[in-house]
């Protein structure tokens, strides 16, 4: 059972095209297994062109339909994917969901006991989108953030002061949050994290080690 969503504003930023690509692939990974937020993504289109109805028109820039015609002709990362990627750590591999068939996954590269990370993705717009791997009872130093943190659960779960997430659960935390996130037993937690800017870490030895941290 899901229990955690992105917010409707994140869900309305993404029906309209407005959030970042790192962002942007966590929410589409939690709609592919939650109906109620495929339910919502219609009306939020809809609310989404009400809202441009009432913003005065703007010129294309020069070469913008060149542009736009020879982006449509070019092959989608799903389509130049061969086979569905898979992460592989311990105790084996993971397949990731969908939206993210288009990624080469790399090597999970051992950032703290007990914990993995790769870097799926470095966006133009500063959002990055990061694969962790940690085993149960392994956690995040408390933090908060720069930006927006998205978190969405692939396998296994995590706690936090926001609750506790599971497959398809999605957890989102901005300036305003800080929190611990700890991984639960029995088995190992999975997860995408998208982030815009650093965290922000709160405890001095976490502050020290930061910049050996990919986030």
């Amino acid at each position: 059972e899901i229990r955690h969503h992105p917010s409707e504003p994140t869900l309305l930023a993404h029906a309209t095209g407005r959030l970042g690509l790192a962002a942007r692939l966590v929410v589409e990974a939690h709609l592919g297994v939650c109906p109620a937020c495929r339910r919502s993504i219609p009306v939020m289109e809809a609310l989404g062109g009400l809202m441009l109805d009432d913003l005065p028109p703007t010129p294309l820039a020069p070469g913008a339909l060149e542009r736009a015609i020879t982006r449509l002709g070019e092959a989608s990362p799903k389509e130049r994917t061969q086979g569905v990627p898979t992460a592989h750590g311990p105790p084996g591999p993971v397949t990731l969901p969908p939206p993210l068939h288009g990624l080469r996954v790399g090597r999970l590269r051992r950032i703290a006991p007990g914990l993995r990370h790769a870097a799926l993705l470095r966006a133009p717009e500063r959002s990055t989108l990061h694969l962790l791997w940690g085993k149960p009872g392994v956690s995040l130093p408390l933090h908060t953030h720069r930006g927006i943190e998205l978190t969405y659960v692939i396998a296994g779960a995590f706690e936090d002061e926001l609750g506790c997430f599971g497959p398809g659960d999605v957890e989102e935390a901005d300036t305003d949050v800080t929190h611990h996130q700890v991984v639960t037993v029995p088995a190992d937690c999975v997860c995408l994290l998208a982030t815009t800017g650093r965290l922000r870490f709160t405890g001095v030895l976490a502050r020290l080690i930061q910049p050996l941290l990919p986030f």
